[in-house]
């Protein structure tokens, strides 16, 4: 269809389109506030879009044609909020929805100058928020004075100091990068916070969601911050077993796909021997912690508390460090031994980083296929032996055992598959 034949031009067409997000993007947080409504709502289901229109519309006429629209329509909405405030005053209910109202005219305003993302962003935000309203209830009146200071450490640890770090190597060998090893803090303090939210929440049975949603990011960190857990709560071994586990077989997988961004070829070659260990992972835990997991998932006698303390991410940052400065000393000394010497350096510390060189390597060079293949695979034992080590270090005797199993199932497949 010509729409210029039917008398509307580019621009037309384009306020049109705005003006049917704004409605879309309010929908969704008034399809919230109908919900929540046990009578009639101050917005709603039509009220919502209705206003993430006027705001659109407000900011095309203040462009196109009077400057005080905003005045009146958004002091127009303001006074309608306080309206509706102050009758339901003795109700005691908050302003929660005369604010959700003016951020619908926010977005609006938004839409229209081409913030699109951000006005989906914040849509769907609002709307989780408003929505989740119980359960961060809840979950706020269950915290401690203490909690609510280890809450603040975190967020000075994630926001305020990482962005005042230069990222500038020093020291011996260049070795050392204070940007680079405070995101390794960060991302020990995210893991630690996200597992003291879960048990908060639902209980210490779901710390297996850490070793996945950890495993996507730094299956060394869920290993460190897991084996910790099991000195100081006991009863919270077979979840951390599970936690670790699962962290474990989810980094094999992260591997494949990484290599696969790059060279399909790599990660056809490694994907036999890191999936076969991935299934004997899950199988085990399935036969091993079923009944288990059942039986221990009781939070009674665990009492968590303190859930960040900046200390222990700061020891897993120094760890870090160490060993980083430890490569680059070796690497100084012996020189480039290949590529193998250099998967198992750089496994020890980082997977991601050794699978992404040598797949580029294969793509730049296919002969080289079948001694990258066996360079990622060297770099995943080493990095396994690793984290080994933490739990070895950090964890108790039962569940260095626990883990012994996943080590010697990584190490014998990917070590017979490298040797065949």
């Amino acid at each position: 269809m010509n729409f210029k034949e039917i008398g509307i031009d580019e621009k037309t067409l384009e306020i049109l389109i705005k003006i049917l997000i704004s409605t879309s993007l309010g929908l969704i947080i008034g399809l919230e506030r109908e919900r929540k409504a046990k009578t009639e709502a101050f917005i709603g289901i039509r009220t919502t879009p209705l206003i993430a229109i006027l705001g659109t519309l407000s900011s095309f006429i203040y462009e196109n044609y009077w400057n005080g629209i905003f005045i009146f329509s958004f002091g127009a909405l303001i006074l309608f909020s306080l309206i509706n405030y102050f009758k339901d005053i003795e109700k005691d209910i908050g302003i929660t929805t005369e604010i959700a109202s003016i951020i619908a005219f926010i977005i609006g305003v938004l839409v229209y100058y081409n913030h699109i993302y951000i006005s989906i962003f914040i849509a769907l935000l609002i709307t989780t928020l408003l929505a989740l309203k119980p359960i961060l209830e809840k979950f706020a009146k269950s915290l401690s004075l203490e909690d609510i200071i280890s809450i603040l450490k975190f967020l000075l640890v994630v926001i305020v100091i990482y962005p005042l770090l230069p990222d500038k190597n020093f020291g011996p060998f260049d070795a050392f990068n204070l940007k680079s090893i405070w995101k390794v803090v960060i991302i020990v303090s995210t893991l630690d916070f996200i597992g003291y939210v879960l048990i908060k929440w639902k209980g210490a049975k779901t710390l297996w969601i850490t070793g996945v949603v950890g495993g996507l990011i730094s299956s060394t960190a869920v290993s460190y911050q897991l084996a910790r857990k099991t000195k100081e709560y006991p009863k919270l071994l077979y979840q951390s077993s599970i936690g670790i586990s699962l962290a474990w077989t989810i980094m094999n997988i992260r591997v494949i796909v990484l290599a696969g961004l790059i060279s399909l070829e790599i990660a056809k070659a490694i994907f036999l021997p890191l999936v076969l260990a991935s299934i004997i992972f899950l199988i085990i835990i399935f036969i091993k912690y079923r009944e288990k997991f059942a039986h221990y998932s009781s939070d009674s006698g665990i009492n968590i508390s303190n859930p960040f303390e900046l200390w222990a991410a700061l020891q897993f940052g120094i760890i870090y460090a160490f060993i980083k400065f430890s490569i680059e000393f070796l690497d100084h000394i012996f020189g480039s031994k290949g590529i193998y010497l250099a998967s198992f350096i750089s496994g020890v510390i980082d997977v991601d980083a050794i699978t992404l060189s040598l797949a580029i390597l294969a793509k730049d060079n296919p002969s080289s296929i079948e001694i990258v293949t066996k360079g990622i695979l060297i770099a995943v034992i080493s990095n396994s032996f690793f984290k080994f080590i933490y739990v070895f270090l950090f964890g108790t005797k039962e569940l260095t055992q626990n883990i012994a199993y996943f080590l010697a199932i990584i190490s014998l497949v990917c070590g017979l598959y490298i040797i065949i």
